[in-house]
């Protein structure tokens, strides 16, 4: 019966692992921070040390404003945030900074 409650709950559920972090919109990043440099900080959520890069101050993905499809990818972001759609942000491994690859937002 515990089971049952468990999986159909509205509960949502987010991790990290070595090259991303997924889930439920506000459950994949607990914040993003435009910074005065044009990049976009992505707070990751509390298993964010699963991760394989350097985190900005020990919390923050990176989201370049020279990448490519900068725009898009904030853009993606910021939908899957608002609606609640499941996000997978993936970054470069062994990045400095934890760079920001892509995004996926999915039902």
């Amino acid at each position: 019966m515990i089971l049952m409650l468990f999986l159909f709950s509205s509960t949502t559920w987010a991790a990290c692992s070595p090259n991303q972090c997924h889930g439920i919109g506000k459950d994949v990043l607990v914040s993003v921070y435009p910074s005065g440099t044009g990049h976009i900080y992505l707070e990751a959520p509390a298993d964010k040390g699963k991760l394989n890069c350097q985190l900005v101050e020990g919390h923050y993905m990176t989201l370049k404003n020279t990448h490519p499809v900068f725009e898009a990818m904030y853009s993606t972001i910021l939908t899957a945030l608002s609606t609640q759609k499941k996000l997978t942000v993936r970054i470069v491994e062994n990045s400095e900074g934890c760079e920001v690859m892509y995004v996926r937002m999915f039902t």
